[in-house]
């Protein structure tokens, strides 16, 4: 179950994940309608043309920008497929180098940031429990913070001055 909304790297990835799309529907298109604009002649674009590149390119865009909303809803599933869909996309962008190295180069660099964002980006299992929040424990400053505000409410302990010890002290040595 739960227990919270999605929280920054959620949408930090989803954000990247629907602009890589987007720009790869956009890629996808320009490759299909006017392969012209590309650096390369078709013949130098590893595996296929332009044409194949670009629809391949496009369904690539569309899937990544449905998969970028879907990791909004923190099912395990989204996350998974968002894994496999950006590392694919990583190793379709090096087969779509030689047309446009640049941006090849920056969409594997963003990829590489989105698989960071849903690997060690994501909020830990545990802050997913189904214990009410009194019953966990606290961590890092939170535990910190409740030591001092537990030891600043607690009832007052009844102390001695050092005078009231020896004083004590030494009325029972005079017995």
């Amino acid at each position: 179950m739960r227990t919270q909304g999605a929280n920054g790297w959620q949408f930090f990835v989803a954000t990247l994940l629907v602009v890589i799309g987007a720009v790869n529907i956009v890629q996808g298109l320009v490759a299909s309608f006017t392969p012209v604009f590309y650096a390369a002649t078709g013949a130098d674009v590893l595996f296929l043309e332009y044409e194949a590149w670009g629809v391949l390119l496009g369904l690539w865009g569309v899937a990544l920008v449905i998969t970028g909303l879907a990791v909004l809803s923190l099912s395990t599933w989204a996350r998974a497929f968002a894994l496999v869909l950006t590392a694919a996309n990583a190793v379709a962008q090096l087969g779509f180098a030689m047309a446009m190295p640049l941006w090849s180069m920056v969409a594997i660099a963003v990829d590489i940031v989105v698989i960071y964002g849903l690997t060690a980006g994501w909020p830990s299992a545990v802050a997913f429990t189904e214990r009410p929040e009194e019953a966990r424990e606290p961590e890092g400053d939170e535990a910190a913070y409740r030591s001092g505000y537990d030891a600043s409410h607690a009832a007052p302990r009844p102390t001695r001055s050092p005078e009231q010890t020896s004083g004590s002290h030494q009325t029972t040595e005079s017995q």
